[in-house]
């Protein structure tokens, strides 16, 4: 009777022991396939947050899409370590040079890197940007910095119209967004200079600045430079190494 026993305690002992490691597995099976489960939703809403984001840089969704998506970027901090100080940016050598006592109009004027970094030899500037969250953003630093005669307005670069005619219009990095179509960019970016050289006052210049890191980059970046001397009057042309850069300094052509 007593090895019975022992045979039969050992039996449901055994049964048990498997029925717990079935149970664990289970378990197991049910938190990995949730952590996949999660991994995959991740991935999904990844690949769809890239794909809204090509369609607004190639403006092919409502405006407030556009505004909404830039709002959420800058707001989450995205674009904080690409452009929140740029002290050395060969621009603001051609700032101090070119826009001493002028009126300046910063398309895509995001973080508000030039009204805080440049010299403040402007007669006044203009920040313009499509994201609000930049331009608050924006706002708080230059009065932080201790600029006056700053103003920013929330607007759209493709249809903005300034309420007064600036003396410079300053495009940096901005003309990367004017089209994202290879086959289109030389009819896009004539159209695009030519509209904003038309708001100029008498006498006004347009600076742009464009990186240069990327095969991408200088492909624009050379489009952009050959558009330029062939619709307007070139003052100066530049090419830096550290950072890589094109920076463009041109007018109206005189006829």
């Amino acid at each position: 009777m007593k090895l019975a026993s022992r045979g039969s305690l050992t039996a449901t002992e055994n049964y048990r022991s498997i029925e717990r490691t079935r149970r664990s597995g289970r378990l197991l099976y049910k938190e990995q396939r949730g952590e996949m489960n999660t991994i995959k939703v991740k991935s999904e809403m990844n690949t769809i947050t890239r794909k809204i984001r090509g369609l607004v840089h190639r403006r092919l969704l409502p405006k407030w899409v556009q505004r909404m998506t830039w709002n959420r970027e800058y707001a989450a901090g995205q674009w904080d370590s690409r452009s929140l100080r740029t002290p050395n940016d060969p621009i603001y050598e051609l700032l101090a040079k070119y826009c001493k006592d002028r009126d300046i109009c910063d398309i895509g004027s995001g973080h508000g890197n030039t009204i805080v970094e440049m010299p403040p030899i402007y007669r006044t500037y203009t920040g313009i940007d499509i994201s609000d969250v930049a331009l608050s953003i924006a706002s708080k630093r230059a009065a932080e910095a201790g600029r006056e005669r700053v103003s920013f307005v929330q607007g759209f670069m493709h249809t903005f119209t300034p309420k007064k005619k600036p003396d410079v219009f300053l495009f940096r990095e901005s003309l990367m967004y004017v089209s994202r179509r290879r086959s289109r960019i030389a009819s896009h970016m004539t159209g695009f200079l030519r509209r904003y050289a038309a708001m100029l006052a008498s006498g006004g210049i347009m600076v742009v600045r464009l990186c240069t890191s990327t095969a991408r980059e200088e492909y624009l970046a050379s489009e952009v430079e050959t558009i330029v001397r062939q619709n307007f009057e070139v003052i100066e042309c530049r090419r830096t190494q550290e950072p890589a850069s094109l920076l463009l300094v041109f007018q109206p052509s005189r006829q």
